[in-house]
């Protein structure tokens, strides 16, 4: 897979048509946040502004898996639902374009009857370490803070085999 040029600050260029997977999988939460209200389901739903995939072996602390970082309008809805519900559900709907993964994470708690979206995008080339402490730990985890660091909430998968690349899978499907 050959991945796109860096420019000369080590950061890598955008394509369109990674623009376009971003632009869609913003799209793509919209809908199936309009499915889910329809089916009757509380549903937050929002961008990361940032999303990082992290090893057991980065920062302070053995945390690991997708670390988003929610925008600061989206903080409090966010807390409410996630302290509505217990998320050991979800589903994972996941494109790869030009060396990103393009990511819609729906959290499922059924007896609160809520739903969390998050829209995300991560690096490939940065996944690697994230990917190898979740086979080791033999889960991965979904992460959301703030701005400024603060937790907002975590859940642990089990199968997390849609969260990650198709070259890195093992077979494993999202909890149900």
């Amino acid at each position: 897979m050959t991945q796109p040029e860096d420019d000369a600050t080590g950061v890598r260029q955008r394509s369109k048509a990674a623009k376009e997977a971003w632009s869609q999988t913003n799209e793509d939460m919209n809908v199936i946040a309009d499915q889910r209200r329809e089916e009757g389901w509380n549903v937050v739903s929002m961008p990361a502004v940032h999303t990082s995939p992290v090893s057991k072996d980065q920062g302070d602390d053995d945390t690991f898996g997708l670390v988003h970082v929610i925008p600061d309008n989206h903080t409090e809805a966010f807390s409410e639902a996630f302290d509505r519900g217990e998320f050991h559900q979800y589903e994972a709907y996941r494109n790869e374009v030009d060396g990103f993964v393009y990511l819609v994470t729906e959290l499922i708690d059924p007896d609160s009857e809520t739903i969390v979206l998050i829209a995300s995008q991560y690096d490939l080339q940065l996944s690697r370490g994230m990917i190898e402490s979740a086979v080791d730990e033999d889960a991965l985890y979904t992460h959301a803070k703030t701005i400024n660091g603060t937790t907002l909430g975590s859940v642990r998968h089990e199968k997390f085999d849609p969260l990650i690349p198709g070259d890195y899978q093992s077979g494993a499907e999202s909890d149900n």
